[in-house]
């Protein structure tokens, strides 16, 4: 689980390097998905950037199928097990689908930055660069869903059942945030408000979500180990 962790914030590494923007610096898009400020940035910030979603994903596969391991062990009461299935659906889901996803965010960039290169029209080049993605956004959609909405309901509903085991109310509403979907939508957009380069942390919460589940997967590994010690001996 550490290995997952250490591989969702190589995930947060690659999301700074594709979006975080410098002072000043214009956040305008050209159409749904393709931002003026690509053309700024250094190439090798976009390659290095792929390569993080790449190994942050074999990393990620290593960390989630070991907590799956465990929850597949806690978890005995039949109700209950349709969020561990949930749980591997996300995981699998996200193992397979990040590293292309993160690698379609950055073609978009590079489409962009390419064309424009080639031929110095703005407009024809984001024109280009979102058909691309707009190609490849259904399948993006579905990764999403089905991994960072899967995964949230799965870890909140497990947090307020008691599954993953925290002492006390504010500790249950402090680990409803520990997840892809509640971090940034709370604590990312309040983040987006702030100053540069504060308002630059925003970019990270996503990904570091998936770590921040892992975390509550070495709180569960901690409380099922107390209780292994615990057991008399025959």
């Amino acid at each position: 689980m550490i290995c997952g962790i250490a591989g969702s914030l190589l995930y947060v590494i690659g999301d700074f390097l594709f979006a975080a923007t410098g002072r000043g610096q214009t956040t305008e898009t050209i159409g749904p998905f393709t931002r003026v400020a690509y053309l700024d940035m250094a190439q090798w910030r976009m390659w290095a950037s792929i390569l993080c979603g790449f190994v942050g994903s074999l990393l990620y596969y290593m960390g989630f199928h070991q907590m799956y391991g465990l929850l597949d062990a806690r978890v005995t009461e039949h109700r209950d097990r349709k969020w561990v299935r949930l749980f591997r659906v996300a995981y699998i889901t996200g193992t397979v689908a990040w590293t292309w996803t993160h690698a379609m965010f950055m073609t978009n960039a590079l489409v962009f930055k390419y064309v424009y290169g080639a031929y110095g029209d703005m407009q024809a080049a984001a024109d280009i660069a979102n058909r691309v993605f707009l190609a490849n956004a259904p399948g993006m959609a579905a990764a999403y869903l089905l991994c960072d909405v899967g995964l949230t309901v799965a870890m909140v509903a497990m947090v307020w059942k008691g599954i993953i085991p925290l002492k006390g109310t504010g500790a249950r509403i402090l680990a409803t945030f520990c997840n892809p979907i509640l971090l940034p939508g709370v604590v990312g957009n309040l983040l987006g408000l702030l100053p540069w380069p504060l308002n630059q942390l925003d970019h990270g919460t996503e990904s570091f979500g998936h770590a921040l589940v892992l975390m509550l997967g070495l709180i569960l590994l901690r409380d099922m180990q107390r209780k292994t010690a615990a057991r008399p001996t025959p």
